[in-house]
């Protein structure tokens, strides 16, 4: 068996050579004239046809090995875009991490500015339920309709209705509107 491996490794380098010297054919015809077959060196015993492995044409084995080449080169591509698409992934789960948290701080925080914001209207309807009737509605009255309609609908029943016949009619019409629409 080493001996047929010794053979052909010295066929393929014979082969080679003919292929890439300047002067192959010459030497192609030179080992014709000696009746050695292609690819057998001219100190080598010829050995049967029949026992031997016909060696493909130089042509074949430079196209073997162009593509031979040729997939490593793709193997070693794809191995390349793979890391690449591995090293992006990495990086978008990162950033998906970081929008999570982020996205949970403003809502904490929008949660918490609700809660001030509640704790302020509560301040100021204990402000105004303190103030004489007359006096509350003229304040409310000057207030952007939003607020004052917010504050209406925090009051309690008691205390709207002692302001309500006090307040400008267009207001409290609008705001009975808006009242009964959203329910």
């Amino acid at each position: 068996m080493p001996g047929k491996a010794l053979r052909l490794v010295s066929a393929l380098a014979v082969s080679l050579l003919l292929i890439f010297l300047p002067c192959s054919s010459a030497f192609r015809n030179q080992l014709q004239a000696e009746g050695l077959p292609q690819g057998q060196a001219p100190g080598q015993a010829a050995t049967p046809a029949a026992a031997t492995t016909p060696l493909p044409p130089p042509s074949v084995a430079v196209d073997g090995m162009r593509k031979q080449n040729e997939i490593l080169e793709r193997e070693t591509a794809v191995s390349l875009k793979e890391k690449e698409l591995k090293g992006l992934s990495e990086s978008l789960s990162a950033k998906i991490q970081q929008l999570q948290q982020a996205r949970k701080e403003i809502e904490a925080s929008l949660d918490q500015k609700k809660k001030d914001d509640a704790e302020k209207y509560k301040k100021m309807l204990k402000v105004y339920k303190g103030l004489r009737p007359e006096a509350a509605a003229a304040l409310m009255d000057k207030l952007d309709e939003g607020m004052a309609f917010e504050l209406l609908n925090q009051m309690d029943t008691k205390t709207a209705v002692k302001l309500i016949p006090l307040m400008k009619q267009e207001r409290v019409l609008k705001w009975t509107r808006l009242s009964l629409k959203d329910n």
